[in-house]
């Protein structure tokens, strides 16, 4: 089924298994936004949601390095790594799943494994969350373009691994990622918001929200 909102050009059929399991950790970093109750808030969050978010993509990071096609060892972006754990990087040339110095055999056409199309309630589209433009919601838009940069990728067509190029090309999707966490989290980055609650948010319905207005004018059209 195609994608819904966000998800709606992301390709969900192809052969290269390696892009599963670099959407993976994007996923559950997803879910996390989901169901962290704090990041609705549009002042901020605190300095060790900050540390949890930013050690969260350095896993998604991890999961880049190890499915990149790498025999040479070359740089593949160390600034996520720099910035929030240099001991937290895959091993330069490391290569679990193999691929590095042999030619694979073709292999078929498989379904991207999870529901995009908002069917799945643990993968719910950007309108059912509660974050708005608050600083969770900006997270959560990067996100979701990561994950639909992976499934656009020109890897797509191979088996098993992804090429140098492809993998800085979505580690700027993740420098992105690093940018918003850095400069809108924590408690450094807290701003006072006078007035929290938002029209759509309302007890009493977004026509009683303060600075509101709904008159309209009695004079006619001569």
């Amino acid at each position: 089924m195609p994608g819904t909102e966000s998800f709606r050009r992301a390709i969900t059929e192809f052969r290269n298994m390696s892009i599963v399991l670099g959407i993976a950790p994007l996923i559950t970093f997803r879910q996390q936004l989901h169901l962290n109750d704090e990041l609705g808030a549009q002042g901020g969050t605190d300095t060790p949601t900050k540390n949890s978010l930013r050690n969260q993509l350095l896993h998604c990071d991890h999961w880049r390095r190890l499915v990149t096609h790498n025999p040479d060892g070359i740089p593949l972006g160390d600034q996520i790594a720099k910035a929030i754990d240099p001991e937290g990087t895959a091993v330069i040339g490391d290569t679990p799943f193999g691929g590095d110095d042999i030619q694979m055999a073709s292999g078929g056409l498989i379904d991207l494994p999870f529901a995009l199309d908002g069917s799945d309630l643990d993968i719910p589209p950007q309108s059912a969350f509660a974050l708005g433009a608050a600083p969770g919601g900006l997270l959560l838009m990067g996100i979701d373009r990561a994950i639909v940069a992976w499934t656009r990728i020109d890897s797509r067509h191979r088996t098993l691994q992804i090429t140098q190029t492809d993998s800085m090309r979505l580690y700027g999707n993740y420098q992105q990622l690093l940018g918003i966490i850095e400069t809108m989290f924590g408690d450094a980055n807290k701003i006072d918001i006078p007035q929290g609650v938002l029209p759509s948010q309302e007890p009493l319905g977004p026509g009683d929200s303060p600075n509101q207005t709904t008159e309209t004018s009695g004079n006619s059209a001569t």
